[in-house]
């Protein structure tokens, strides 16, 4: 069964059957040869380098890695419900821009006014968790050395 979590797209776990030649199968029905144990593998290409037993405790075993692979990742990965919000927010103050520029106007600074603060916010809690500059540059899609710039006066006690 394969494992999936809505905030990481591109991120399908499943427990690969092992074949003895030690290749790994998409799915216990996709081959009709024996298999010799259970690996856990990922749709983005990652495979753990465990091997559980040919049982059921084996599969979820391997489902339990998959979980560990997954785990990082959806830390980083902001819940899908508010991605589409944000996105259709982007939409509706788009449109405003073109029919009522000056509302538009008034509305961005106001967001702008509560996302900055926001975004030292939620700086200075990555980091007091022990967030690396490289992680919270690559959440926000620039360097470390311009998160480290822009954000560490706002996170040195």
């Amino acid at each position: 069964m394969p494992l999936k979590m809505a905030d990481i797209p591109g991120h399908e776990g499943y427990a690969a059957p092992v074949l003895p030649d030690g290749e790994l199968a998409r799915s216990a029905g996709a081959f009709t040869r024996a298999f010799i144990g259970y690996q856990a593998a990922c749709s983005c290409g990652w495979a753990d380098g465990r091997r559980h037993p040919p049982t059921p405790e084996g599969a979820k075993q391997a489902e339990d890695r998959w979980t560990r692979h997954a785990g990082p990742l959806l830390l980083a990965a902001p819940p899908n419900w508010l991605v589409v919000k944000s996105n259709l927010l982007c939409e509706q103050v788009a449109n405003l821009t073109g029919e009522r520029p000056l509302a538009a106007l008034t509305l961005l600074s106001q967001v702008e006014s509560w996302q900055r603060a926001l975004l030292d916010r939620a700086v200075a809690a990555a980091r007091e968790g022990g967030a690396s500059w490289s992680e919270i540059g690559d959440a926000m899609g620039i360097s470390k050395q311009a998160a480290h710039e822009r954000f560490r006066a706002h996170t040195e006690l």
